[in-house]
């Protein structure tokens, strides 16, 4: 779970990767786009920049590709993954990620995607829209946002996973969004996972996980909100853990990103 200095580099390159690859979303989405030709430009983009092409994943029977690009109301399709978000993917053998669903306006655009650079991976997530959200969402987004914090402030070596998730839950219930927060009904009980050559490595900022943060741990933080037949809002990013907290490897702003063009 702890990683040298070395592969904390290799990680910052990945981080560096993936910013630089987010950067470019408003420029290749466009409106009435489908969701598996959005992500074909996004990993076309990824491969352009190094990326390996393959993203390997620690938790038991799961698989994904470059990760997910959804909007609107796919977001909120149930799904295989052990994940807030899913989607309906392209047939019942993959039922996950980017589907044929066209991209609306005032709806959430979601990239989810892994950056890989000589096997070391960052995970981001970012919201993207034409037009405008509802309150709602902007609110839960909002929310979302301050749970980070709290985390970039609170994980911090010798702080209880466990502790650290419920933290959050209490956070989101404040806020009016318990029932939405990391899924709706049968939600995800964890907030962020580790990374490192795979996804979803240890720690585990869970329910029922007694582990102890230590530094140079290296974690992905994602608090998300689902919203059944509507989206979700949420965001994504790569830390180290040290003795002051979290340091972002990912370090493009926390924002929803509204796009001008269509």
């Amino acid at each position: 779970m702890i990683k040298s200095e070395y592969e904390i580099g290799k990680l910052r390159e990945s981080a560096a990767m993936s910013d630089r690859m987010f950067a470019k979303v408003p420029e290749l989405l466009e409106l009435g786009i489908s969701e598996l030709a959005m992500a074909a430009r996004l990993e076309s983009c990824y491969r352009s920049l190094g990326h390996q092409g393959f993203v390997r994943v620690r938790s038991f029977n799961q698989e994904v590709f470059f990760g997910h690009v959804m909007s609107g109301a796919n977001l909120a399709a149930p799904s295989f993954p052990e994940s807030a978000t899913g989607g309906s993917g392209l047939n019942p053998s993959f039922p996950q990620g980017a589907g044929r669903k066209l991209v609306g306006p005032n709806e959430p655009i979601m990239v989810d995607f892994a950056g890989v650079h000589d096997g070391y991976m960052a995970d981001q997530t970012r919201i993207f829209v034409f037009g405008q959200l509802p309150e709602r969402l902007v609110q839960a987004f909002d929310t979302a946002v301050r749970i980070e914090r709290f985390l970039r402030g609170s994980a911090t070596p010798g702080a209880r996973c466990s502790e650290l998730f419920a933290a959050t839950q209490g956070i989101a219930a404040k806020a009016g969004f318990g029932d939405h927060y990391m899924g709706y009904g049968e939600r995800a009980r964890f907030v962020g996972h580790g990374i490192g050559i795979e996804l979803d490595e240890w720690p585990v900022i869970g329910h029922g996980i007694e582990t102890r943060l230590e530094e140079g741990m290296v974690v992905a933080i994602e608090p998300k909100f689902l919203f059944p037949d509507v989206g979700v809002v949420g965001l994504e990013n790569s830390f180290v853990v040290r003795a002051h907290g979290l340091e972002a490897l990912t370090k493009l702003p926390d924002e929803i990103t509204y796009v001008k063009r269509c």
